[in-house]
């Protein structure tokens, strides 16, 4: 896999009208992605000239004739607006707008105050030490409690996961907390459009609390990047290929990681080219492209608002799909971090992609790859002689500082993966870097613990819209 931060030498000529993201300077490029063709667009055509009797545009006729052009433009301007607003099942806008809200608004308490509900969705989260569940008050914003075992319909953690697209059967537990010395808790209250508006706070007695995984995740179900080796079928079965449709074939532009039935992370830079979502699909559950097994259409793209083309900050999207995966040995999510959950500097993980093996090349790899990286602290990544503090808390930094193994073109937006008690998580998302696994310049990714807020909110919105 090779890094640039976003290559020159993509091999399919952009868009019309793409602008190549910012950078800090000639050494920082975010990935290049390789779109395909331009969408199409409407053309109003209009009559051949005749040679007319000037007396034709006079009076009646001329006002008859004015009319007809005027609703001819008319029509062509809601042709093109019902196709800009999805009308024709097509879009080619990726960034939600950001909602409108109440000047004070509070959180989770149970009272839309924003005008997609965003303020009340994201009140839920999973604690990394046991996934014990937590769930924002209802009274006072920020404090985050523990749901009580006794006392919750069985049904309940069912609905917590769908809210989110995991549609699997989650694995509950009870745990007990040491940080938690008054055992206050949350016991259900009654029905409610929110999670957080059927619970109320409460002593639990027991002292013990509800232990929720919504997925069975990032496992290995069977029975080249730079420096890397291919991958065997299976191994990484959270990976998916990005592709766009050219005029003949479609082409892999950005890898992804599958988190859920329903959805894909990847990076918003993926995006920069506003491509409709019919002219792509995803495709899942095989370690070579030239035999695609399972390809899905796109329903939604979600790129987060704070994005920065220039800082590559907040490089992260979703990608919701039309219709569910269907789970199988080669087609499995990789488990999401969780709250507070930390990936050591020094640490082993693994990132894969059918990105570029060699980065003069003009083509991707048809081949997933894999190799192994470790990770980079973020003071060491941001010091003169590496990034020189481009490297924001979003962001982490895995590789070899003496080059040789990385990600390049074509692997953005897909996983730099950690095993922690024997399942794999989801440490980052393939971002930007200079060059492909030069000295001193490793490869930048999302820091996915960062974002999480951010992922579970968007999910929640999106699901119950």
């Amino acid at each position: 896999m090779d890094n640039t931060r976003h290559y020159d030498n993509a091999p399919y000529a952009p868009y019309p009208g793409y602008n190549q993201p910012g950078s800090y300077g000639t050494n920082y490029q975010p990935y290049t992605i390789q779109p395909g063709p331009p969408p199409p667009s409407y053309v109003i055509e209009r009559p051949r000239s005749s040679k007319l009797p000037f007396s034709f545009f006079s009076n009646r006729a001329s006002r008859i004739f004015g009319v007809i052009v005027v609703a001819v433009v008319l029509i062509a301007i809601g042709l093109i607006t019902a196709y800009k607003l999805n009308a024709f099942g097509s879009s080619s806008s990726y960034s939600q707008p950001r909602e409108k809200c109440f000047t004070n608004k509070t959180l989770c308490n149970g009272i839309a105050e924003c005008s997609e509900g965003g303020d009340e969705s994201g009140c839920v989260r999973f604690r990394w030490d046991n996934s014990l569940l937590q769930v924002m008050s209802r009274k006072q914003e920020n404090l985050w409690l523990p749901v009580c075992s006794s006392g919750v319909n069985s049904n309940f953690p069912s609905y917590v996961c769908q809210r989110f697209g995991f549609l699997e059967g989650p694995t509950t537990d009870q745990v007990t907390m040491n940080d938690n010395p008054s055992n206050v808790g949350l016991h259900a209250s009654g029905p409610s459009d929110t999670i957080q508006g059927g619970l109320d706070s409460e002593s639990c007695t027991s002292g013990r609390y509800l232990s929720v995984r919504c997925s069975d995740c990032g496992q290995d179900k069977r029975s080249r990047i730079i420096g890397g080796t291919e991958a065997n079928s299976g191994d990484w079965p959270w990976q998916i290929s990005l592709q766009v449709r050219t005029s003949s074939q479609y082409e892999h532009i950005c890898g992804g990681s599958i988190i859920n039935n329903f959805w894909v992370l990847t990076a918003s830079h993926c995006f920069s080219t506003s491509i409709p979502l019919n002219f792509m699909r995803v495709v899942s559950g095989t370690s070579n492209l030239d035999q695609v097994r399972s390809t899905s259409s796109i329903a939604a793209v979600i790129r987060h608002e704070d994005y920065n083309e220039d800082t590559d900050d907040f490089d992260v999207a979703l990608i919701k799909l039309t219709t569910p995966l269907t789970f199988s040995a080669v087609i499995q999510p990789v488990c999401l971090p969780m709250t507070q959950q930390n990936f050591n500097p020094g640490s082993t993980c693994w990132i894969s992609g059918f990105g570029k093996t060699v980065s003069s090349s003009k083509e991707t790899s048809k081949v997933l790859m894999n190799t192994q990286v470790n990770l980079i602290s973020t003071s060491v990544c941001n010091s003169p002689n590496v990034y020189n503090g481009a490297i924001s808390p979003r962001m982490m930094c895995a590789g070899d500082l003496r080059g040789g193994k990385d990600s390049c073109q074509g692997d953005s937006g897909g996983p730099l993966v950690c095993l922690d008690n024997n399942r794999w998580y989801l440490a980052g998302v393939t971002s930007w870097g200079t060059g492909c696994g030069q000295p001193n310049k490793p490869g930048v990714y999302t820091y996915v613990t960062e974002i999480l807020p951010w992922i579970y909110t968007k999910m929640e919105m999106e699901t119950n819209r």
